[in-house]
């Protein structure tokens, strides 16, 4: 809220203190009274305001001394690197300080001439010259006082001070300022005081000191469809006057009775010309290109005679509006697939005196061109529906209704090739061998589509390689084509069965035996070969007439299988010879006793009528010769023994040596 005045009081003057860091100004302002920059390298300029620092010029600066500088770091090397806040480009130059220990005074000027009663705006633009790391990480931050006083050195305002401003990482310039009202005075003394100690730290930078007039917002109302910026259009052939209106924000200051002039200059002029009997918040004018208009006001009628108590509103600028040339340039894009998109984002049409534009983008297909429903903005999302080469304009509208081609686009739209898959089995067991893949085909393209996914090699699909589980395959357009739309199946392989090899099985005739296959299979089925009493289960009962090999299919519930061969050999009777004789004719010299070397772990042993072992075998592949310890054994009976892990018990007969 803006303060009231406080009457009866003579000579007081009442302060509105803002701090105008991140402030954002709500109010109109006048032309400076007081714009303090500092001036450039090959034209310093102090301003004409006084310091009570010492002025060092040459070398860096010591506690109470200031210079002129284009970046803060000619104070002193170690400060930061920050050009001057007013005109960085051309070294414009800014107040460098190195605080004093005691209070001083940075800058004081003296204004004149004002008008009372009128509210002012004091700012200054400062940045902490220290870097954050300097003073061992602590630096004195400054702190700086905003002071008015009369003539006399008196206060007459409560001061405005920053607070402290820390240093930074990275440099920062900052405003800070008040607004006051002069009461009944038109003359004051503007000063800018350290308010902290000096010692390690409390350097700063201080530019663009301003003393201005400053009121409510005062707002210039027009037509704002042909408004850009701080330009009003007209149109080339219309004649009819243009109005300007202003609205100002009731404020105490101007509450009673705001006076207002109209002002005017050429484009190229510096200076702005009252239009005599222009005081009306409305103002009419006949279109004349590049003339700038603005609204000043003042709190009384007698205040707006002088022009340092004036606020103004911004200023904005006539002109006539150019119809434009289309554009004949054709920018290529693509190619793109027809199923999507690309963004044209041309940038706004800048032409000279184009004035406010409204767009609205064109689709010329071969057939004509047409609007595109909704396309107004200055960029637009193309969605391509087919192939071929389609051509987007964007054209502009200016105020006047005057249409002109900005940008042409031409996009080449490829067509998509699809793609259809269908499995020829969803499922695999994982010990099966590699499937060929097919059902693949390309749904508008004669061309040939790969096969791709975990476990496809040269199109098969192997399970083992893959593993078990749930598998994506992938057909596609051949490589290298631009668009494309694959199709994809999942195969599931499936876990394979345990099944051991079983060994061979010896019998004799009539006896049986439980085969035992040693798997985790579920389902069992044995080929058809005779003498099983099951052939459906895991462990049938073997009692085979002859030798025999049976075969096991084993499966698991998902229908998995795996085979095994398993022999029984069926053992012939054995025939044992009674007789033998060992006289080298080359007949029967030998005890050949048939079938014996089919009897596993065969072992037979063969006694004199003392009980003498005169022959052991573990095996039979050499038939005894009658001889013992290499001499032959003389005529005479001798007994033996038989045993095997098939006989029931051993086999025990008489053998005679003939000669």
């Amino acid at each position: 809220m803006i303060s009231k005045y406080l009457m009866g009081i003579g000579g007081l003057i009442v302060a509105l203190f803002i701090g105008l860091a991140g402030y954002a100004q709500n109010g109109s302002v006048g032309d400076p009274i007081i714009n303090i920059t500092f001036g450039t390298a090959t034209d310093p300029d102090f301003g004409g305001g006084t310091t009570t620092y010492f002025h060092n010029q040459t070398s860096e600066l010591n506690d109470g001394e200031y210079r002129l500088g284009s970046n803060i770091n000619q104070g002193r090397m170690g400060w930061h690197n920050l050009r001057d806040h007013t005109n960085e480009q051309n070294e414009g130059m800014m107040l460098i300080v190195n605080a004093s220990y005691d209070a001083g005074e940075f800058y004081r000027i003296r204004v004149s001439g004002l008008c009372q009663d009128t509210r002012f705006r004091f700012s200054a633009w400062i940045a902490n010259a220290n870097r954050a790391e300097e003073c061992d990480g602590n630096p004195i931050p400054p702190n700086v006082r905003f002071v008015v006083e009369d003539l006399n050195g008196n206060v007459v305002s409560s001061p405005y001070a920053t607070g402290n401003i820390q240093a930074t990482s990275s440099p920062l310039w900052q405003q800070y300022g008040f607004e006051f009202d002069t009461g009944n005075q038109s003359e004051f003394d503007l000063v800018l005081i350290n308010d902290n100690p000096g010692g390690c730290g409390n350097d700063l930078a201080i530019d663009d000191i301003q003393f201005r007039p400053y009121g409510p917002q005062l707002s210039l109302i027009m037509d704002e469809t042909f408004r850009q910026v701080d330009t009003l259009f007209f149109c080339e052939s219309d004649a009819t006057p243009i109005t300007l209106s202003a609205e100002i924000i009731s404020d105490d200051s101007y509450a009673t009775a705001p006076a207002y002039q109209w002002q005017t200059r050429q484009e190229g002029q510096v200076s702005w010309i009252d239009m005599p009997g222009k005081n009306n918040p409305q103002l009419s004018i006949t279109p004349t290109p590049n003339q700038w208009y603005r609204l000043t006001a003042a709190a009384t009628m007698g205040n707006l005679d002088n022009l340092l108590c004036r606020i103004s509103s911004d200023s904005i600028r006539l002109a006539r509006s150019v119809p434009q040339a289309d554009i004949a340039d054709m920018e290529m894009l693509g190619p793109i697939c027809d199923d999507s998109s690309i963004q044209l984002d041309p940038p706004e049409y800048t032409g000279a005196n184009v004035g406010p534009l409204t767009y609205q983008w064109l689709l010329d297909d071969g057939n004509g061109v047409s609007e595109l429903p909704g396309a107004t903005s200055t960029d637009y999302e193309f969605q391509a529906r087919e192939a071929g080469a389609v051509r987007l304009l964007r054209q502009a509208v200016n105020g006047c209704g005057d249409p002109f081609i900005t940008h042409i686009f031409e996009v080449e739209v490829a067509e998509t090739i699809h793609a259809a898959f269908t499995l020829p089995q969803d499922m695999i067991c994982v010990d099966d061998e590699p499937l060929l893949l097919s059902g693949g085909i390309l749904v508008n393209s004669d061309g040939e589509g790969v096969y791709s996914g975990n476990g496809v090699v040269d199109g098969r699909f192997y399970p083992t390689l893959a593993g078990a589980g749930e598998h994506t395959i992938t057909f596609s357009p051949p490589p290298g084509t631009l668009c494309t739309e694959p199709s994809q199946a999942i195969i599931t392989v499936l876990d394979s069965i345990y099944l051991e090899p079983m060994a061979e099985i010896v019998l004799l005739r009539g006896q049986h035996i439980t085969l035992r296959p040693q798997t985790d299979a579920s389902q069992f089925r044995w080929s058809n070969e005779p003498g099983l009493d099951n052939y459906r289960i895991q462990n049938p009962v073997a009692s085979p007439d002859e030798t025999t090999t049976y075969t096991l299919t084993a499966a698991n519930s998902a229908g998995c299988e795996k085979v095994v061969d398993v022999k029984v050999t069926v053992l012939k009777d054995l025939s044992v010879p009674n007789s033998f004789t060992p006289n080298g004719d080359g007949f029967n010299d030998t005890w050949q006793i048939d079938g014996l070397e089919e009897y596993p772990n065969v072992v037979i042993q063969v006694f004199n009528r003392w009980g003498t072992l005169v022959f052991s075998s573990k095996g039979y592949s050499i038939p005894w010769d009658g001889s013992f310890n290499g001499a032959p054994l003389p005529m005479a009976t001798y007994y033996y023994t038989l045993s095997s892990d098939v006989l029931p018990q051993p086999i025990s007969g008489s053998i005679s040596i003939l000669k």
